[in-house]
């Protein structure tokens, strides 16, 4: 499917999108790469690629000409308030990227739709299925970005018809190289918050040592996705699937992996009461996912910490 057409990836300029963007150019797709920003390392990073630096929207009110498949990742993460927004603008900007995007997807003859949910949805005292959280798990997370996720897949899920096929994944806890914070995204990940920490103080503090989080390695799951795409979209079956079962790791082992690799590096657990966390992601769906060979953490944290972490 990948060979059919050019490929539209939202939000490009972003983490997990522009290492999506790249790897469906080392595969030698077509990608058309979207986003208000690139900056000077991700532009480096996509020289090879089509990128078009804009609003969504005015993008697509342009026109992009034909596509064959979207990949749209383009999303606010980053809360209301610290953008100075309602709740109600907050949740009608996610909206109106994803439903413009559908429609001109639509229009410009893509064939498949991916929309990039997340395990947001969840609130930790959902129920979990063997520990973990799977698509037969009912989200109930009513914050904005959350709401914006969960309608967004029904709405994705509606938008399919006989000629467009459509997909929500669900992508949960990811870390690796290249990532940055964003107007749109305020929060580096947990990994790259411990890793920022130990090198400013040489101290990393545990704020919640019981959690057992899965965590999949950028490349490993933006090769996945490219597969997913290649392999072509289901046509049947669940519209939102969990974005495979990536290896579980609890916050305090992850912490002395990475003080294990930067001499000095003390760990200290912080005071009680500690936040409750939702149980790890897994998928009950045969998929591209389910064969991932998941980058071990050790492994990963080495190449990690090869890069620094722009903050």
């Amino acid at each position: 499917m990948i060979q059919n057409g050019p490929i539209l990836v939202t939000g490009a300029g972003g983490f997990v999108c522009s290492e999506i963007a790249s790897a469906l150019a080392r595969i030698g797709a077509d990608v058309i790469a979207v986003d208000q920003h690139f900056d000077t390392e991700t532009t480096k990073r996509l020289a090879d690629v089509r990128r078009i630096e804009g609003g969504l929207l005015q993008v697509l009110d342009g026109g992009l000409g034909r596509i064959s498949a979207v990949i749209h990742g383009a999303a606010i993460t980053a809360s209301p308030e610290s953008l100075g927004i309602s709740r109600a603008a907050h949740i009608r900007r996610n909206m109106d990227m994803l439903t413009a995007t559908l429609e001109g997807a639509k229009e410009a003859g893509a064939q498949q739709f991916l929309f990039l949910s997340s395990m947001g949805v969840f609130e930790p005292n959902d129920q979990p299925h063997d520990g973990r959280f799977t698509e037969a798990t009912r989200p109930t997370a009513d914050c904005t970005y959350c709401a914006a996720k969960h309608a967004g897949e029904l709405l994705t899920a509606s938008a399919a018809d006989g000629g467009f096929t459509t997909l929500s994944l669900r992508l949960g806890n990811i870390f690796g190289p290249h990532e940055a914070i964003r107007e749109t995204r305020q929060h580096l990940c947990l990994i790259a918050r411990m890793v920022a920490e130990a090198r400013e103080t040489h101290v990393i503090t545990v704020h919640t040592p019981q959690a057992q989080r899965e965590w999949s390695w950028l490349p490993d799951l933006a090769n996945a996705v490219v597969r997913l795409m290649d392999e072509g979209l289901p046509r049947d079956g669940l519209r939102v699937w969990h974005a495979g079962s990536p290896p579980v790791i609890g916050d305090l082992a992850v912490a002395r992996l990475i003080a294990d690799r930067m001499p000095g590096t003390t760990i200290q657990v912080a005071a009680r009461p500690h936040a409750d966390i939702r149980p790890a992601m897994a998928s009950d769906v045969a998929s591209a996912f389910s064969g991932v060979e998941w980058t071990d953490m050790s492994a990963a944290l080495d190449q990690l910490l090869r890069v620094e972490v722009t903050t």
